[in-house]
């Protein structure tokens, strides 16, 4: 079968010999391989039995992105909100020639009470993940099913796996402004970005794709946006990684989050409406 259903995540496979595994806490995606390596980091540290977030992969962010301010109705929630921490439904699966094809629902029955009176709206989530011989896409449609409007962020948090976070770049970001929020300041790209400690900048308004080249082997990926407008590029370097229970102390060497999303501003959704944004990874 292209999707096999586990009782706690499905596989994809793709005649091509691709693969690709989805958890259904957090619709979190562990697992892309292709051309006989695997591109997805997750931790040796994971905790994969539903009690916290999967620290790697693909978790969704929604909807806040961080921790909310007050008097921001996402205050209350926790980091990065409920739909990484909520254990999904797998609605549907498909093939055809070309592509492998799963989708997940999360919905605000199906989410804690908790979060349900901290965050009181009708909403729908549908997560996409489609997989071909050499590309996947993730699509998260946000639809508004009650009679009150509310915003929201959201990101694809994708934690790619690297030869040596020392010995790759960054490409397709040089020109935009960004937030630093190491040094808690503002500033413009001029180049390609080289990982040399903890990073952890937010880029608004990125008009090109993004791509991760290895520099020091042949090969890379490459990050298309559809309907999303930032990228968060981001690792832990020494320290950040050392206070982390669920990440090895020197993890951060074989990873680096470049993630697709909208976190710069709110996305505001009326009562009925509907919202779609996703990314498609390829090999370089």
């Amino acid at each position: 079968m292209p999707v096999a259903h586990q009782s706690n995540k499905a596989i994809l496979t793709h005649p091509s010999g691709a693969s690709a595994e989805v958890y259904l806490y957090g619709a979190t995606l562990t697992s892309w391989n292709v051309a006989n390596k695997e591109r997805i980091f997750v931790s040796e540290k994971a905790i994969l039995d539903g009690s916290k977030a999967i620290r790697g992969g693909i978790p969704l962010v929604f909807p806040v992105f961080g921790k909310g301010k007050a008097p921001h109705v996402t205050a209350a929630l926790p980091q990065h909100g409920f739909a990484r921490i909520s254990l999904w439904k797998l609605l549907n699966s498909s093939d055809d020639a070309d592509t492998v094809t799963a989708e997940f629902g999360l919905d605000h029955t199906l989410i804690s009470e908790e979060n349900r009176k901290l965050w009181p709206f009708d909403f729908s989530l549908v997560y996409t993940v489609k997989l071909a011989a050499e590309t996947i896409e993730t699509k998260l449609r946000v639809h508004n099913v009650g009679d009150k409007s509310f915003d929201f962020n959201t990101l694809l948090h994708t934690y790619f796996l690297i030869p040596d976070a020392s010995k790759v770049k960054v490409v397709g970001l040089s020109g935009v402004d960004y937030v630093d929020k190491v040094l808690a300041t503002t500033a413009h790209q001029q180049g390609d970005i080289v990982i040399k400690g903890e990073v952890d900048s937010v880029y608004a308004n990125v008009k090109s794709d993004v791509q991760i080249p290895y520099v020091a082997e042949q090969g890379g990926v490459q990050v298309h946006l559809k309907g999303l407008n930032d990228v968060v590029v981001w690792n832990p370097w020494v320290a950040k990684a050392a206070g982390m229970a669920d990440f090895g102390n020197e993890e951060f060497h074989k990873m680096i989050c470049v993630e697709a999303g909208q976190v710069a501003e709110f996305i505001a959704l009326a009562a009925g409406g509907s919202w779609e944004g996703s990314q498609v990874l390829s090999l370089l």
